[in-house]
């Protein structure tokens, strides 16, 4: 069966392809030890500029294992959307399928819509290269559908070419049409010059369908002139070969030879097997045409190995069809034997109690052998599921301690400076006074740094609690000393109100990260000679603290997803303190494990309050005798 170019054409990219442009980019990836981002835009632009599939399915391996081993999504769904065309264009339907399908997963897990219409589009051309057109139709609908929402006109046109290319596999030629000239206009209008091709060789396609022999001729010469600076080896061979049916159809045996093995001869080179299938199908015909038997029977040779190298939906029925005719036909053949030999009745069924005897054997065996391999199965899946859960449990405890340090130090930043100042005015008291308030914060960092490594050592691959009856008082009182030198170094007010007979049922650490983080936060976003203050009160059956500051504000669009981490997007202090956004995010979820809430009040330019509830410890004081 006959295919078009358009069957090829990668609806997310409007970049042409190129394969001079890709070797260039080839070059700089294998001179250069590049990583991360840099690493994986080269390895995507390789896959998006090379007009050779093994070459685009090489480089489609190697981003989607990069983007992987980096959690990058974005990148992962692109190899899997080039190496699904790739294998398509090797002849490798189902792998081509299984590739693309495992893409729009991606895409549509994280919300990319745009690269979602791109997954369906290609789809629907795999499914009507296997010969399904309802489900080739159906993708290809989905796909225009999300394009027309997301308002994307260039998408749009992809989304008609795919459209009416169907048509035209349905003989609905008018409606083919009618989708090619909208097409038409979005693409000339934005100038976008290959897919502007496609339209082009397509609907000459349709022109030849409706004995516009001229007009068919006309555009698909234009639709490969425009392809050969491109270097779109696909559909250059895949619009020759259609050129050569053309001709062929009117007669005309020499030019069709000549366009269909040029067409067989770009296939060879780049590994079209599609296109040299096709081509050799064509030649065959047009030699028999001319009586050249012996040329005509070795090209058709050649079209059976290509076809049977193809995987065809079509081929595979067939063949499972001649199979149950034939289990039918040796059931009944044995059912005749039976009747003709009635005589041997006692020796058959003798022969068939050994036979199901054996059968019983080797089914226990091969149970057993299966039963074996899927508890192997099993228990490798669980190591694996743990493996994972260890290893984001080990990324979030590396981010917890680096954003627990950042506040001790910063209070160290705030010492230096009035250190410096003293030194400035000889006030030799008062830096006396600050040594020994350096030697308290290194006394306090110290503390700090030892309960983070005991916490360390108590993981076991998940962060456990170990909830205990805790003075608030206190806990907020050590908090606040260790932070007392960053709010010195700012000539911030920091003040505690706080119930002397609060006790709460929490988890010592987690909760000690929750209070430094509110009040870091707020000493941070809190300029010169502001104030902070806690404050907290019993509130029925909780501790409610209240942490309040003088400084800039939360906007409104941001309180909706204060707690989601954003590790991307840093924030700035008064003073240029950065932070990675991780902070909240741990409060939050420290806060739901203790059997907490909080919320946040906040006017821009005036300043915020968070708002903490606790359970309250409902156990006795132990006594000590």
């Amino acid at each position: 069966m006959l295919v078009s170019a358009l069957q090829l054409l990668i609806v997310c990219s409007v970049i042409a392809q190129n394969q001079t442009q890709a070797d260039s980019v080839i070059s700089i990836l294998k001179s250069n030890q590049l990583q991360g981002n840099t690493k994986l835009e080269l390895l995507r632009q390789i896959t998006i500029l090379s007009t050779e599939p093994t070459i685009r399915l090489k480089y489609s391996l190697k981003l989607v294992d990069e983007a992987l081993s980096v959690n990058d999504n974005y990148y992962l769904q692109s190899g899997y959307l080039t190496m699904g065309t790739a294998k398509l264009q090797m002849g490798k339907i189902e792998e081509s399928l299984d590739a693309l399908f495992k893409g729009a997963k991606v895409a549509e897990k994280n919300g990319m819509n745009l690269e979602l219409g791109a997954f369906y589009g290609q789809i629907s051309i795999v499914y009507g290269q296997s010969g399904d057109k309802v489900n080739a139709m159906k993708f290809k609908k989905k796909a225009l559908n999300i394009f027309e929402k997301e308002d994307d006109h260039i998408y749009v046109g992809y989304g008609c070419v795919n459209i009416g290319y169907e048509y035209y596999r349905m003989a609905e030629y008018d409606s083919a049409l009618t989708y090619y000239r909208r097409a038409e206009v979005i693409f000339d209008s934005t100038n976008q010059q290959l897919p502007l091709a496609y339209v082009i060789g397509n609907r000459a396609l349709v022109y030849w369908k409706q004995d516009k022999i001229d007009l068919a001729e006309a555009g698909l010469l234009d639709a490969i002139a425009r392809l050969k600076p491109l270097e779109d080896n696909y559909a250059v061979a895949d619009y020759l070969n259609q050129l050569g049916r053309v001709y062929f159809e009117n007669g005309e045996f020499e030019k069709s030879l000549v366009s269909t093995q040029e067409s067989l001869t770009i296939g060879k080179r780049t590994g079209l097997k599609d296109q040299m299938r096709d081509a050799c199908l064509l030649l065959s015909k047009v030699y028999a045409a001319q009586s050249e038997f012996a040329k005509a029977y070795g090209f058709h040779k050649q079209y059976v190995a290509y076809k049977d190298s193809i995987q065809d939906k079509e081929t595979t029925q067939r063949m499972a069809d001649l199979r149950t005719e034939f289990e039918v036909g040796q059931k009944q053949a044995e059912v005749d034997l039976l009747t003709v030999e009635k005589r041997n009745q006692q020796l058959i069924l003798i022969a068939t109690a050994a036979f199901a005897l054996l059968f019983i054997v080797l089914a226990g065996i091969i149970y057993r052998y299966y039963r074996t391999k899927s508890r192997i199965n099993q228990i490798l899946a669980t190591q694996k599921s743990e493996l994972e859960a260890l290893n984001q449990t080990k990324d979030k405890f590396f981010s917890i301690i680096s954003h627990d340090l950042r506040g001790p130090v910063s209070s160290f930043h705030g010492v230096t400076r009035l250190m410096k100042t003293l030194v400035e005015s000889n006030d030799k008291e008062s830096l006396l006074m600050f040594a020994d308030e350096m030697d308290k914060s290194v006394s306090q960092l110290s503390s700090l740094l030892d309960n983070l490594l005991t916490w360390a050592m108590q993981q076991q691959g998940n962060f456990t609690l170990s909830p205990e009856r805790l003075s608030l008082p206190d806990v907020i009182g050590d908090m606040v000393g260790s932070l007392s030198n960053m709010a010195k170094g700012k000539r911030i007010e920091l003040k505690t109100q706080i119930q002397n007979d609060l006790t709460v049922w929490v988890d010592k650490n987690t909760t000690t990260t929750i209070l430094r983080n509110i009040t870091n936060n707020a000493l941070k976003f809190t300029p010169e000679g502001g104030k902070v203050v806690i404050e907290a009160r019993k509130l029925n059956d909780q501790a409610e603290i209240r942490v309040t500051d003088s400084g800039v504000g939360i906007p409104k669009d941001k309180l909706d997803t204060l707690f989601n981490f954003q590790a991307k997007k840093s924030t700035f202090g008064t003073q240029g303190e950065k932070g990675l956004g991780l902070g909240l995010q741990l409060v939050h979820e420290f806060l739901a494990l203790n059997g907490g809430t909080i919320t946040v009040e906040s006017i821009e330019g005036q300043g915020t309050t968070f708002v903490l509830l606790l359970p309250l410890s409902s156990e006795p004081e132990s006594v000590s005798v």
